[in-house]
């Protein structure tokens, strides 16, 4: 008779301990259900968000909006380096090249040095990085030139004026692009290849 009794309670406290585990289970469950629910509709707001914003930006440009444009221009120069009985050591061997009997264009922009006593020689180049910049009618644009390599230059932008900048000095210019067409910057002394151009396209429709 007890033995009934006991396997009764054992059986009772079974069944309360599992439907209690059930009802942690369902909790648990409704509770990760919720958090996933809330991230689903936060990351549907952010995307909402970024869509909207990328709308915005775009109808700003379709409104035919000005915008501020800046750009950093980097004087540089390219060297060829080779030598009339080669270069046998160091990272980068080659063969033996004569010196060019050729004429290069005038105004500086071009430098072709004359083979030294160990028939080294070299070729140099002088540029903008970068010389070509787009932007559209309307736009405010602000350059900033950087002296990177060279000692001296004098930069010219057509309708800015003149300026001198030195080898780690920067010099910033700003205007307005009014009027469609190429406004031209260059450095008079490193002609004629040091030319960079600004495209200013039509304001879009």
């Amino acid at each position: 008779m007890n033995d009934n009794k006991k396997t009764k309670t054992i059986k009772k406290h079974s069944a309360i301990i599992a439907a209690a585990t059930i009802m942690a289970v369902v909790a648990s469950a409704s509770m990760i259900f919720g958090l996933q629910n809330q991230i689903s509709q936060k990351a549907i707001g952010q995307s909402s968000y970024n869509v909207t914003t990328n709308h915005a930006v775009v109808s700003a440009n379709a409104n035919n909006q000005p915008i501020a444009r800046t750009f950093w221009i980097k004087t540089v120069h390219l060297d060829g380096f080779a030598n009339t009985h080669g270069i046998l050591t160091g990272p980068d061997p080659a063969p033996p090249e004569k010196y060019p009997n050729s004429t290069i264009p005038t105004g500086g922009g071009f430098v072709l040095t004359p083979p030294d006593k160990t028939g080294a020689w070299k070729f140099r180049a002088f540029t903008f990085e970068p010389s070509t910049i787009i932007v559209h009618q309307g736009d405010n644009v602000t350059l900033h030139f950087a002296d990177v390599q060279g000692v001296h230059y004098v930069i010219t932008v057509d309708g800015v004026g003149s300026f001198s900048v030195s080898r780690g000095q920067i010099h910033t210019v700003s205007f307005i692009a009014d009027k469609v067409g190429t406004i031209n910057y260059y450095s008079p002394q490193r002609m004629p290849n040091m030319v960079g151009q600004i495209w200013v396209l039509p304001k879009t429709a």
